[in-house]
């Protein structure tokens, strides 16, 4: 695999992880209150149905609460996430068992896991998904008691088709919010985000509405050293490869959870939450280092890095930036190949 698809691969998954960070916090409050409207119209019909349905809905509720927890530090988010909504798929077949099989009511609520399938996997997900739940639909409603599901069957057909047209539906709106968002925030060169993603993170720092308990954040302002030279030497073909494979070892010598964006022409800004000042001098002496080494495109080139450092949990993104300026021009002025990090 060359260095370029190498980088770009690695840079959309990246971009796909946050993505799929994005949509579960934006999920969070509504996912909320939708067990909170499923359990009240649970606890009307409680004297027809039981009360069994009250553990399942439970557990698949803690279930999202611990995947919440573990997924912003995990390499791979989806990985929990896909776990939590099986689990709630399987909790579902569990309590349509117990509240009436075929005459369950509950056989409606696989509708529900339905409609988030699209928004938070690709193509390929949506379709072991959908499999899957048809899967735990069946096991709820047919195997128990095949007869009673044949003179149900105009009823469970219904809801089996509901089920899957709803995928089929969310999922055309979801790729073509993707496909928005893709030409809006990522940048066609190297794979990175760009300004407008760059706009709308600096918002959320600024609003507190960043990940509770992260502490500090640290904002990494990078620029290619004598970069013009590339270009008016080597050419620009030359000078976009150049970049592109700088963009795969910067992103590649991030942890889980950092943002990377290209935010001018051979200038990249860095953010990392949580991090200490110590934290984000060696994560930028490591990025400075990774640069050096990888001689993109057989090119010989360095990185300065400004460095500067939330004071508190309140972030102030124009006075983040404004710091980070002038260490990275402190880095310049100090001879380039360094990192400099502002009082």
């Amino acid at each position: 695999m060359s260095p370029k698809t190498e980088s770009l691969e690695s840079i959309r998954d990246e971009v796909r992880r946050e993505r799929l960070l994005d949509m579960e916090r934006r999920l969070r409050p509504y996912r909320t209150a939708t067990f909170a409207i499923l359990a009240v119209s649970l606890s009307v019909a409680g004297p027809s149905v039981g009360w069994w349905w009250v553990v399942p809905l439970g557990v698949g509720f803690g279930g999202f609460i611990v995947a919440d927890h573990f997924m912003h530090r995990s390499r791979h988010p989806a990985a929990w996430v896909a776990g939590a909504w099986a689990a709630l798929s399987v909790l579902l077949a569990v309590a349509a068992l117990v509240t009436g099989e075929a005459h369950s009511p509950l056989l409606a609520w696989f509708v529900i896991p339905a409609v988030t399938l699209g928004f938070r996997f690709e193509p390929r997900g949506m379709v072991f998904g959908t499999l899957f739940l048809l899967a735990m639909f069946l096991a709820g409603a047919v195997l128990p008691d095949p007869a009673a599901a044949f003179e149900h069957r105009q009823t469970l057909v219904a809801i089996a088709a509901a089920i899957a047209s709803t995928v089929i539906l969310s999922g055309a709106l979801v790729e073509s919010d993707r496909a928005h968002r893709r030409r809006s925030t990522i940048d066609p060169l190297t794979g990175l985000l760009n300004r407008n993603a760059l706009e709308q993170r600096l918002a959320e720092l600024d609003a507190g509405q960043e990940d509770p308990g992260q502490g500090r954040h640290a904002l990494l302002l990078c620029d290619l050293d004598h970069f013009k030279r590339v270009n008016d030497r080597l050419g620009h073909g030359v000078g976009d490869a150049v970049l592109q494979e700088v963009a795969y070892t910067m992103r590649t010598s991030l942890r889980a959870g950092d943002s990377i964006y290209r935010v001018g022409g051979e200038e990249i800004l860095v953010i990392l939450p949580g991090a200490s000042r110590e934290d984000a001098v060696a994560i930028s002496e490591r990025l400075r280092e990774a640069v050096r080494r990888r001689r993109p495109a057989g090119v010989q080139v360095t990185v300065s890095i400004g460095v500067a450092v939330t004071g508190s949990v309140a972030v102030d993104s124009e006075d983040l930036i404004a710091r980070a300026d002038l260490a990275l021009y402190a880095a310049k002025a100090g001879g380039r190949d360094r990192v400099f990090c502002s009082n």
